[in-house]
């Protein structure tokens, strides 16, 4: 029978900018559905979400994303969707924006997984709640980059493994708009995570956010040395490989 353990399910009342009746019964469909087998326990937390660690009917660890529906930045959310020609007519309420961005979220890794990019795997969504594959180990989200020190060559290693990344999302029409020390884990290697924002190469600001993750991930990396590419010549060589 599925499960919600979150130590006997005490957070589920206690935290109610996450866990109100209507994402608990998202939760609680994606277990009947057996998407889900159990719902383990809190993994990390943020301003607009929260990560839990589970488990699938093969007891595999997954990662549980909810979007809070009442604390969220609705402006930014309304912003993207309506730049974005897939989500076209949504209605401008709360509840649709945060819906159609937790969708956005995993029609976006379906692209980039689909596409060879190092990210999660997009398993399931209902409304507000997202299941992907779990990177970490026990139930335990694996570090940021922002949490970690390399070597200056395990730190060049890894930017040229990320520039590899970029460029294959690129290919895939995508780019991820946010990318940055904060949003990169590093398990056996790195996954870019948090896709709800990427946009496709038809928006207006594409080259502008490709031109910013690019300067982003520059940034983390010179701090351990790294040369690293020009950043406006690397996004032009990305941009003409897609040409």
């Amino acid at each position: 029978m599925p499960k919600i353990r979150l130590e006997d399910e005490k957070h589920f009342k206690i935290e109610r900018k996450v866990f109100d009746q209507r994402t608990l019964m998202a939760i609680y469909k994606l277990l009947n559905k057996g998407t889900l087998k159990t719902v383990e326990s809190f993994a990390n937390e943020g301003k607009e979400s929260a990560v839990l660690s589970a488990k699938s009917a093969s007891d595999e660890w997954l990662a549980v994303k909810i979007y809070r529906t009442k604390y969220c930045d609705f402006k930014t959310m309304w912003q993207y969707l309506a730049g974005d020609q897939r989500f076209a007519g949504i209605k401008k309420n709360r509840l649709a924006v945060v819906f159609n961005w937790c969708r956005r979220e995993f029609k976006n890794l379906k692209i980039a997984y689909k596409a060879g990019v190092s990210c999660p795997e997009p398993i399931d969504f209902k409304e507000n709640v997202l299941v992907i594959g779990f990177i970490g180990e026990d139930g335990k989200l694996a570090p940021r980059l922002i949490d970690l020190t390399f070597s200056k060559e395990d730190a060049r290693i890894v930017y040229e493994d990320l520039i590899v990344q970029i460029k294959k999302l690129y290919a895939a029409g995508l780019v991820h708009t946010d990318l940055s020390a904060y949003n990169i884990l590093f398990f056996d290697k790195l996954y870019m995570i948090d896709f709800s924002q990427a946009v496709q190469l038809n928006h207006p600001r594409a080259a502008e956010f490709l031109i910013r993750d690019i300067k982003n991930i520059s940034s983390y990396f010179k701090k351990f040395g790294v040369q690293t590419e020009d950043e406006q010549e690397l996004a032009e060589k990305i941009a003409r490989c897609k040409k």
